[in-house]
C-alpha cells in the first residue's frame, strides 16, 4: 500500500467532514495492516492488528457518515476487497499478464475513498480523490520494480529500460 494520505488534505477532499475523514482513514489503516500481513512485507505488530479489527467490529459501525451512506460505501467497499483478493492470486499465478493485471488490481481501494469523497463533495471532489490517491500508489512502487519481484529480475523487462538499468 502506498504512504497515508495526509489529515488535511482528506479534510479538502471530504469538504470537512470529519466523520467521512474518519471513515477514508481507518479504511485505509485496516488495508495497509491486512496487505502487510498477507504479503508478509513489512511486520505488523499486535496493535496495529487489534486496531484494525477493533476499527472493523465498532468504530466503522459507529461512523455517522458510514451510517448514512452505509449501502453505498459497503458496496464500493465489497468492489474493493474483492478485487484486492483476486489480485493476490494472480500475484500468485506466474503468468505474466496476470501478475501486470495485479499490480493495478491492488490499488482497487482508491474506490472507496473516491467514493467517499464523491458522497461529500461531488463529482469535483471525486476526481480529485483519484488523481491525489493514484499519485499516492505512483510513489508507493513502479510497475518495474513490481515485475521484478514477482517474476524475476530479467523477466520481460525489455519494455521498461529503466528497470533493468537498476536491477
Amino acid at each position: 500500500m502506498s504512504a497515508p494520505a495526509t489529515h488535511e488534505k482528506l479534510l479538502e477532499l471530504c469538504t470537512g467532514n470529519t466523520a467521512a475523514v474518519a471513515f477514508v482513514e481507518g479504511f485505509w489503516s485496516l488495508m495497509v495492516v491486512w496487505d502487510d500481513a498477507i504479503d508478509r512485507d513489512r511486520p505488523v505488530d499486535r496493535e496495529a492488528i487489534n486496531e484494525a479489527i477493533l476499527w472493523a467490529l465498532f468504530d466503522l459501525q459507529d461512523n455517522p457518515f458510514f451510517r448514512a451512506n452505509r449501502l453505498v460505501l459497503r458496496g464500493a467497499m465489497h468492489q474493493a476487497l474483492a478485487t484486492w483478493l483476486l489480485s493476490l492470486d494472480y500475484e500468485r499465478s506466474g503468468d505474466p499478464a496476470l501478475i501486470e493485471q495485479a499490480y493495478w488490481m491492488r490499488y482497487s481501494s482508491i474506490g472507496v475513498f473516491a467514493t467517499a469523497a464523491l458522497l461529500t463533495g461531488g463529482r469535483e471532489k471525486q476526481t480529485q480523490a483519484i488523481d491525489y490517491f493514484c499519485a499516492l500508489a505512483r510513489g508507493d512502487d513502479k510497475l518495474p520494480e513490481y515485475l521484478i519481484e514477482h517474476l524475476g529480475e530479467h523477466h520481460g523487462l525489455a519494455q521498461f529500460p529503466q528497470a533493468t538499468e537498476t536491477a
